[in-house]
């Protein structure tokens, strides 16, 4: 039977956040664990310093969040002891603990983050208590809409005191739209999976859906057949032209310039081909899908790492898998439908619809860690778990910044 995460283990997670023109420009450390009894203090004084020294030594933070910056939510003891924090401060938002009490040592440890060059940030919960001590101190107020009944005059009482307004747990776009007239800068939640449309989208997508599905099928198969590659490219105008596009723009006047697709396939390399391709034919040149897509890819590459740690499961199956059960979200289609235009076989079928067989236990696992609800089996490998997440995070980072350089 599934549960929550046990004292003494924790699910870690990246959560976008975006501007109102729904550019990602930041991401929030997450993680999960069980808060009872006297042991909560240590639980997330050991969750938070595994997660740090995961990403600042063994993964590196611009190798999981490129130039973006990351909000991470420390607990009272690191806030107290700031020689405990070696952050780079222009790359890191500190979250203050919810709970704090805003004693002489507090408000003496929390000027000192300020005056390092932090940017600090408190959830309203902890500013309305004494908002004349907070407000002068930190530089973002986070508003939970669940949580907000008057958010538009909260967030004009907050305004005129200078800092920024982020909110949380937005839903829907008219929740968006609304935080927006509202003055808020920040934003966060799941409302970008809901979205369909977006105004101001430079590229209208007027290609073959169902032959730009099989072309990720075949990029991501375990030996792409060139000739299957072009058959499936030349499908798709758009793509093509885009893709003669960056060649030329990498090559410059240094190589004679490509005259078929299949120069372009060779020049390019599939490596460069499947970032390109994934990225310009599911998210469309619209800002909001691309969280869509960041999050497709993530599955894929855990799937992927998940599968190798498993006897007879082909990773290049399993990561096939992770990239189309978020199709549904991106391409607005029932999931049944996008996997007969893509043509997936039935093994995979079965484990998208029913999570049926191997790969099907794989996106199970995947989405219970999601969602921070494991079985005792899946606990025991939590750690590993952990490790495989954010180095899945660190790929997908790196194929998104590969195709934006092109």
């Amino acid at each position: 039977m599934d549960k929550t995460i046990p004292p003494g283990h924790y699910c870690v997670a990246l959560h976008p956040i975006c501007d109102r023109h729904f550019n990602h420009v930041a991401d929030e450390l997450i993680y999960t664990v069980n808060k009872t009894g006297p042991g909560d203090t240590d639980d997330q004084l050991t969750a938070s310093a595994r997660s740090y020294i995961t990403i600042f030594h063994e993964i590196g933070l611009t190798a999981l969040v490129g130039q973006r910056r990351l909000l991470v939510q420390v607990p009272r003891q690191w806030v107290i002891e700031p020689g405990l924090m070696q952050f780079p401060t222009e790359s890191i938002i500190i979250g203050l603990p919810r709970q704090i009490i805003p004693n002489a040592r507090t408000l003496s440890a929390v000027e000192t983050l300020r005056e390092s060059g932090y940017t600090l940030l408190a959830d309203d919960s902890l500013v309305e208590r004494a908002p004349d001590t907070w407000l002068p101190r930190i530089h973002i107020v986070r508003l939970d809409l669940r949580h907000s009944p008057s958010l538009a005059e909260k967030a004009a009482r907050y305004a005129q005191s200078g800092v920024e307004l982020m909110a949380c747990a937005i839903s829907t776009m008219e929740q968006f739209n609304q935080c927006c007239e509202l003055s808020f800068s920040h934003f966060q939640g799941e409302f970008y999976a809901a979205a369909q449309k977006v105004a101001g989208s430079s590229y209208k997508r007027m290609s073959n859906r169902a032959a730009s599905l099989q072309l990720l099928n075949a990029l991501y198969g375990g030996d792409p057949e060139i000739s299957r590659i072009e058959t499936l490219l030349v499908q798709d105008p758009q793509l093509c032209a885009l893709l003669f596009k960056r060649v030329h723009a990498a090559s410059g006047e240094r190589v004679r310039r490509a005259t078929s697709l299949h120069q372009v396939i060779m020049l390019l390399g599939f490596d460069k081909i499947r970032s390109l391709a994934t990225t310009l034919l599911l998210a469309y040149d619209q800002p909001i899908k691309r969280f869509l897509v960041l999050k497709a890819l993530v599955r894929a590459a855990l799937a992927r790492r998940l599968a190798d740690h498993m006897d007879g499961v082909d990773p290049d199956m399993a990561f096939t898998v992770g990239l189309f059960s978020m199709m549904d979200q991106i391409e607005g289609l029932s999931l049944a439908d996008t996997i007969g235009e893509a043509r997936l076989d039935t093994v995979m079928a079965d484990a998208l619809l029913r999570h049926e067989g191997e790969l099907g236990k794989i996106l199970k696992l995947i989405l219970a860690f999601e969602n921070a609800s494991l079985d005792d089996a899946a606990l025991s490998q939590l750690g590993q778990l952990n490790g495989d997440y954010l180095a899945s995070v660190a790929w997908a980072q790196d194929i998104i910044a590969l195709s934006d350089a092109s």
